[in-house]
């Protein structure tokens, strides 16, 4: 009988668009692969589309109480118990913490993803402290942490959240390089579009990028604004769906909503932006390089781990509309030759670094 691996994540949709080549690289090697994830539309697909197992995994993501999140610790440790996996993989921040514990009460070796430090690192308050000493007892009980850029990795170190001998550095969770790919783009009419993809967070910068796209339309319309991604109703930074609606009235501001086919939609844009408070490793920014786009962002950590000024994109100050307005105007201003450099570096860039083989070669390393 095959060995098994589990995944565990707060969404289906989370495993079955992220983690899809690790779960086919994982069953060509042999293994039983079993997602543990709440239901949603994508659980079914895990099986139809990707021949994993997929079992219910019931968990409150808007929650921050530790108390009431403890029933996810036995659920999981249930599920790690019966199906005696050779290693539990964990990704998002509470089944890094709570699938931690019910690895180790289960004698299964931990494999944890942390993706990004996020709004508990950016906020602070009684929330954020509960998060790090959540990290700090339990990230020590894991085999192994991988994380997505040299500053989480150094924070993670310093604050003692994890051992280091216990941390390992991946280029985020990678990038098909076949799928996300120049030739896929093609040419439009109308204004220079610029492409915001990912959850419609505050921390995401998006005030700040309304902001600066009212400033460069102030005279007339000189470019557009596509917004694609999740309106995420359980973070405490999420913009709600009656804000994005509003936003999408303005002149050149569009709500797309979210996709499964990222690909079509960067074949019709001409730069992505990404003015985000603090990132792991941007997979936006990643699948826009590998498209051959140039890139605005800030200079953050994550961001300025993917993104160099003037070499594939341009940086801008983070809660600074009027620096993301200047930095959107630059890009503008460039010709397209110009633009053209930028856009093969960033390709260029990303082969070299973030090809997604490179991240499932070091989990099979560490399985």
């Amino acid at each position: 009988m095959s060995e098994t691996i589990t995944l565990s994540a707060n969404t289906s949709w989370y495993l079955y668009n992220f983690r899809a080549s690790t779960i086919r690289r994982l069953q060509a090697e042999g293994y039983r692969v079993v997602c543990l994830s709440p239901m949603d539309d994508y659980s079914q697909r895990l099986e139809s589309d990707l021949g994993c197992c997929w079992y219910p995994l019931a968990m409150d993501n808007q929650g921050s109480n530790p108390v009431r999140d403890l029933g996810l610790v036995y659920r999981l440790w249930c599920y790690y118990r019966r199906e005696r996996p050779v290693a539990a993989l964990h990704f998002t921040i509470k089944n890094n913490v709570y699938g931690t514990w019910a690895a180790r009460a289960a004698g299964v070796p931990a494999l944890n993803n942390v993706s990004g430090l996020g709004t508990a690192f950016i906020r602070t308050g009684p929330v954020a402290a509960i998060v790090r000493m959540l990290y700090k007892t339990s990230q020590p009980l894991a085999q192994r942490v991988f994380c997505q850029n040299e500053e989480d990795h150094q924070l993670l170190v310093d604050k003692r959240l994890v051992p280091r001998q216990r941390l390992e550095l991946l280029p985020g969770s990678g990038v098909n390089l076949e799928r996300f790919h120049p030739n896929k783009r093609r040419g439009h009419d109308g204004p220079f579009r610029f492409l915001y993809a990912g959850r419609m967070l505050a921390d995401k910068g998006l005030h700040e990028l309304i902001e600066a796209v009212r400033g460069i339309n102030a005279r007339g319309q000189v470019c557009s604004l596509w917004l694609c991604g999740f309106a995420d109703v359980s973070n405490v930074s999420a913009i709600s769906e009656s804000q994005l609606e509003q936003w999408a009235k303005e002149p050149g501001i569009e709500w797309l909503g979210p996709t499964d086919a990222m690909e079509e939609v960067l074949a019709q844009v001409d730069a992505m932006v990404l003015p985000s408070y603090r990132e792991g490793m941007p997979r936006s920014v990643l699948e826009a390089g590998a498209m051959g786009l140039p890139v605005v962002t800030t200079n953050v950590p994550g961001c300025r781990n993917v993104v160099s000024d003037g070499v594939n994109g341009l940086l801008c100050e983070a809660r600074n509309s009027r620096s993301l307005q200047q930095a959107m105007q630059k890009m503008l201003n460039m010709n397209a030759e110009e633009r053209q450099r930028l856009a093969d570096n960033g390709r260029r860039l990303v082969e070299e670094k973030f090809d997604e083989n490179l991240v499932v070669e070091a989990t099979l390393r560490a399985i």
